[in-house]
């Protein structure tokens, strides 16, 4: 049988075919249930890339694609924060790809091997409404043990990150620099506060718990707050906490064995650009990590991160020893 010769006009017409058909990505993200996810999948299809989002707390996405390492089922993990993405980073888990936005980042900002890149900063707040007398204010995360907090605030489930960084804040206060153990004191502490922690019932809602002024502490991300706060109709004060405000930052990776790795890369270069993360921020008040997108951003996103006193964590060591800390917890802490 001969070969049938294809014109090349119609094999570039084939080719172009398909790279128009890119599959849709799939997209690993705590942000992807909720109404961020549904901006940032509007817009992308606005910039020819299709995605959807697979939700979730950031510990249960951590967790999953670990599970999935052998049989990758995301094509690109957005919304980690630093201590996940260098565990997945030591688990070969990620295809290097440095986007051209990446120069403007800093080096705090970036892995150095180009695994993936930061995109917002987030600082872990504590803030409080007015139903906290005036004299009771609390100071410090260390003020979580006391009595008169008493189910005032709930550290929320250990599968989201957020709760994770809350507590990697914390035992950081007492963990040892050098090799991330914890001392007895700071279990204890924990201990304490886990005893003070309110569990809430199944269904409730959160946010109307606060506004109630039944559960007036709140521990979460500081957009989170704001966002949240405003819809609610709920006044809330935030602490810049002695001894220092955990800040971290999400990051952007490509999974290695994307099937689409192409696609996966305008993705990266799309969502990190300073024009997206500027409407972004405009959208949600998040504070982007890349400099001209914070300067285009709303100043109250500017001071929001601006008024915290960072908290100094050593994210290489502490990234190594989270695991081993939240299993402690689960097993000896929580009741």
């Amino acid at each position: 049988m001969l070969n049938k010769i294809i014109p090349f006009a119609a094999l570039l017409l084939a080719t172009t075919t398909i790279a128009t058909q890119a599959q849709t990505l799939t997209i690993y993200s705590p942000q992807g249930g909720d109404e961020r996810g549904a901006f940032i999948t509007e817009k992308a299809k606005e910039a020819g890339i299709d995605i959807q989002f697979l939700g979730g707390g950031g510990g249960e996405l951590f967790d999953r694609l670990l599970a999935e390492k052998s049989n990758p089922q995301a094509d690109i993990v957005l919304g980690l924060v630093q201590p996940s993405m260098y565990q997945l980073k030591a688990e070969g888990m990620f295809e290097p790809f440095v986007p051209g936005w990446a120069a403007d980042l800093g080096p705090d900002f970036k892995d150095a091997e180009g695994n993936f890149h930061m995109f917002w900063q987030t600082p872990i707040v504590m803030a409080y409404t007015d139903a906290v007398a005036s004299d009771a204010v609390p100071a410090s995360w260390l003020d979580l043990d006391k009595p008169e907090y008493k189910d005032k605030f709930t550290f929320g489930a250990i599968t989201g990150q957020t709760t994770r960084m809350v507590l990697a804040g914390i035992l950081w206060r007492f963990a040892d620099p050098v090799t991330g153990e914890i001392s007895e004191e700071g279990w204890d502490f924990l201990r304490n506060a886990y005893a003070n922690s309110r569990v809430l019932a199944e269904g409730a809602d959160y946010w109307q718990t606060v506004a109630s002024g039944d559960m007036p502490v709140v521990l979460s991300w500081y957009g989170g707050v704001v966002n949240n706060a405003a819809k609610n109709n709920i006044d809330v004060t935030f602490v810049d906490t002695e001894g220092g405000t955990p800040m971290v930052a999400e990051s952007l990776g490509i999974i290695k064995g994307t099937d689409d790795l192409e696609t996966a890369k305008a993705f990266v270069e799309w969502f990190g650009s300073p024009e997206f993360m500027a409407a972004y921020a405009n959208q949600f008040n998040q504070a982007p990590v890349h400099p001209e997108a914070l300067a285009n951003s709303p100043e109250a996103v500017r001071t929001g991160v601006e008024q915290f006193n960072g908290q100094a964590i050593d994210w290489n060591i502490a990234s190594g020893k989270l695991n081993e800390w939240l299993e402690t917890i689960q097993l000896d802490i929580m009741p």
